[in-house]
């Protein structure tokens, strides 16, 4: 009778088991990271009586989890790719959107400015018109600061959210650190802590959620974790801190850093290889450093135009015009890792070959090498200073040491300090100093078909007279010109000196004079007016017209913001279809997990009923033996 009393219980235990798995399951249904468990019968095996072997019932073997590490490796791989690209489509749609402003945009600005001037060109002489120029130039000047101003703060966004992120993937790691010490004391057991280690994939996947996380299972039910570059994240028991501090290189920028141990390793977009902190990383890195280089390359660009195009013209007064616009400079910093007394130092001296770029300089012991940040092209100079992409690098004091490293803002500086540095409207060089002109008494039909200034000469304003000797030479007389006698000519041929040009065309007789003299009443002269009016035709930004490069910046983000939407909407699809392959095989199905209820209760119901037919028999035994 104590057999089938065993095998009845045996069977009652096991329904039991599997009722109560069952009703986990269905208890924590939309607990987040819960996998569905199912408890694991073997049969108890045969005891030998002679005419067979006779069965002893069920054991439990164990309770496992419904789990597939592939789909999960493959869920957490989703989840850092979709996070970060979520997080760097969010902020190049608020760059889009701050830049895609056609009423009160960059754009606009620099076509209200072209439109004062064309009407100044009509009416030089009207401080009106000359005070609407430089209303109009404040206002672009303040729009390039304003949009400069909100990208940085993008930027301080960026960093804080870095910040921010890294702290809590650095308690995830602690925490993931804390369960593989609880996992490993009940190694012990012989079977799975199926509720600490949900609890433990849970944390990993939202380990990926901050930066991609790979991890490998050891002997004792741990695991380790690594970062996309191999870098050791958690060992054991043990957990890497990952913190944001002050680049050495930028102290207003974050950058972030690995510690496990007494070691330090910065990580990158790239070493975390996913995770919202690597997209933000390059958001913030690349996509918002474009932005505002551009921007500081079109400011740069601009303020140059304007200004040497002030410089060759006279002012209301007859002076030599002033700089319309200044701009900011080029910022060096030296890394606070370096051995050397080195200072760098740098400046601007040609604004229209600014490249959309900062600069990274390093001394290997021997030359200097600058790379582009932009494209990182690099190149290298044996001493300083050198000329690179319109500006001057140059070795303020000190020497280098072998590894020094040092950090060039010129472009991203430019906009922050881009304004109007013209106080009047007169200040407006709207005219030459000087004008040419055939003399009265020609007799000859040469006469002045072309000319401009375009060189700030000493001698600009110094008169000089151009006597033909005949139909094809001429002599020069005057000041700074050194006059030369017997000048070939020809008709349409440039003549130049003391920084002005000019062609002529018809025939000269001998004695003919062509006569460049100071220019009565500047105020009312127009012709270096449409000469800055001209400037929006020319390729003065880096081989671009001014609106060319702002409408190739505006594309630039759009595309940026284009293809990092469309990464998201993919990746966000992959995400799903990963989330419902783990799902299919992982979570839990009320219905399913009703109807094994049911089957179940009806088997604890009929292993009750052995043990019940069990006891029966024996108390008829009893009865039969009269005891």
């Amino acid at each position: 009778m104590s057999a089938l009393l065993s095998v009845g219980q045996s069977a009652l235990l096991a329904a039991y088991a599997q009722l109560r798995t069952a009703g986990h399951n269905v208890a924590n249904a939309n607990t987040p990271g819960f996998t569905r468990q199912e408890a694991l019968l073997a049969t108890a095996g045969g005891q030998y009586g002679g005419s067979g072997f006779l069965g002893q019932g069920v054991d439990i073997v164990t309770v496992q989890r419904r789990y597939d590490r592939f789909l999960a490796a493959e869920l957490a791989s989703s989840t850092a790719l979709a996070a970060a690209d979520s997080a760097r489509a969010g902020q190049l749609g608020r760059l889009d959107h701050l830049l895609a402003d056609t009423d009160n945009g960059i754009g606009v600005a620099i076509d209200e400015l072209n439109a004062a001037l064309a009407d100044l060109v009509n009416r030089p002489a009207d401080a009106s018109a000359r005070q609407i120029v430089l209303a109009r130039a404040d206002a672009l000047a303040l729009r390039m600061r304003t949009v400069d101003a909100q990208l940085q703060q993008l930027g301080h966004e960026a960093d804080e959210r870095i910040g921010h992120a890294a702290s809590l993937a650095t308690d995830l790691l602690g925490r993931i650190a804390g369960l593989n010490e609880r996992i490993a004391a009940n190694a012990g057991t012989g079977h799975p802590p199926n509720d600490l280690l949900d609890e433990r994939d849970r944390l990993l996947l939202d380990l990926n959620g901050f930066l991609k996380a790979g991890v490998y299972t050891q002997d004792d039910g741990t695991v380790s974790v690594f970062a996309a570059g191999g870098e050791a994240l958690v060992a054991g028991n043990r957990a890497a801190i990952l913190r944001a501090e002050p680049d050495p290189l930028d102290p207003s920028r974050q950058r972030v850093v690995l510690a496990l141990g007494a070691t330090g390793l910065p990580m990158t977009a790239t070493t975390l290889g996913g995770g919202s902190i690597a997209g933000l990383l390059h958001f913030r890195d690349q996509d918002l450093q474009a932005a505002r280089a551009r921007i500081g390359q079109l400011a740069g660009a601009i303020a140059a135009a304007f200004n040497r195009q002030q410089s060759l013209g006279a002012d209301a007064s007859g002076v030599a015009g002033q700089p319309l616009f200044a701009s900011g400079e080029p910022r060096s910093t030296a890394a606070s890792t370096n051995t050397g007394s080195a200072r760098i130092v740098a400046s601007v001296v040609d604004g229209t070959q600014l490249a959309a770029s900062d600069y990274q300089i390093r001394h290997d012991g021997v030359q200097y090498l600058v790379t582009r940040s932009a494209d990182g092209l690099e190149r290298s100079y044996a001493t300083l200073p050198q000329t690179v992409d319109g500006l001057r690098i140059g070795l303020a004091s000190g020497v280098p040491a072998a590894g020094d490293r040092f950090e060039l803002r010129s472009a991203t500086t430019i906009a922050a300090g881009f304004e109007r540095a013209l106080s009047s409207g007169a200040g407006l060089a709207t005219g030459y100093a000087v004008s040419a002109a055939g003399a009265a008494s020609n007799t000859g039909s040469v006469s002045v078909s072309a000319f401009a200034v375009n060189a700030a000469d000493a001698n600009l304003a110094q008169p000089v007279t151009l006597t033909f000797t005949a139909s094809g030479t001429f002599d020069v007389s005057g000041a700074g010109t050194g006059n030369p006698t017997g000048v070939a000519w020809s008709p349409g041929q440039p003549i130049d000196y003391n920084g002005w040009t000019l062609a002529l065309q018809g025939t000269p007789q001998p004695g003919d004079r062509i006569e460049i003299v100071p220019t009565g009443d500047p105020s009312v002269d127009n012709r270096n007016a449409r000469a800055m009016i001209g400037l929006a035709d020319q390729p003065l930004a880096d081989g671009a017209r001014f609106n060319e490069a702002f409408a190739a910046l505006l594309a630039d983000v759009g595309t940026r913001t284009q293809s990092a939407q469309a990464s998201e909407s993919v990746s966000t699809r992959l995400l799903g279809d990963a989330q419902a392959a783990q799902a299919q095989v992982s979570g839990v199905n009320l219905d399913e997990e009703a109807a094994r209820l049911m089957q179940y209760q009806q088997m604890y119901q009929a292993a009750a009923k052995v043990i019940q037919a069990a006891q029966t028999m024996f108390d008829t035994l009893l009865q039969a033996t009269g005891r």
